[in-house]
């Protein structure tokens, strides 16, 4: 369920991204989305390890990567901590609502003009 989500919410903000952002920039958003995305997205590291750095922990929660890598890492390690199976459920089914709605907004936006 967490791949399907992941990829349901990835699509999504994929969607928003490629319609919001101009093609001659597609380039810089590698460098300025991508990039601090996996760096921050709790993927070398358990989101629980940032404890000792609570404000850190909490700024983090706004990359959608957290999530997943929360969510595979309770399915591949659960031993390892992890976040709240429910919280990672919630904030994906978000992500791929405000992605969608932004991204069809988005992509109107840019069919009609």
């Amino acid at each position: 369920m967490v791949t399907v989500l992941s990829g349901a919410a990835f699509s999504a903000m994929g969607l928003f991204l490629g319609t919001a952002i101009a093609p001659q920039q597609i380039g810089l958003m590698f460098s300025v989305i991508l990039a601090p995305m996996i760096m921050f997205g709790c993927t070398y590291y358990p989101w629980a390890g940032l404890r000792r750095v609570p404000a850190m922990q909490y700024v983090v929660l706004v990359d959608p990567l957290v999530y997943v890598s929360e969510g595979m890492r309770s399915a591949v390690a659960p031993s390892v901590p992890h976040m709240s199976l429910l919280v990672i459920f919630a904030a994906l089914v978000a992500i791929c609502a405000v992605f969608i709605w932004l991204g069809l907004r988005s992509f109107r936006r840019r069919a009609i003009t």
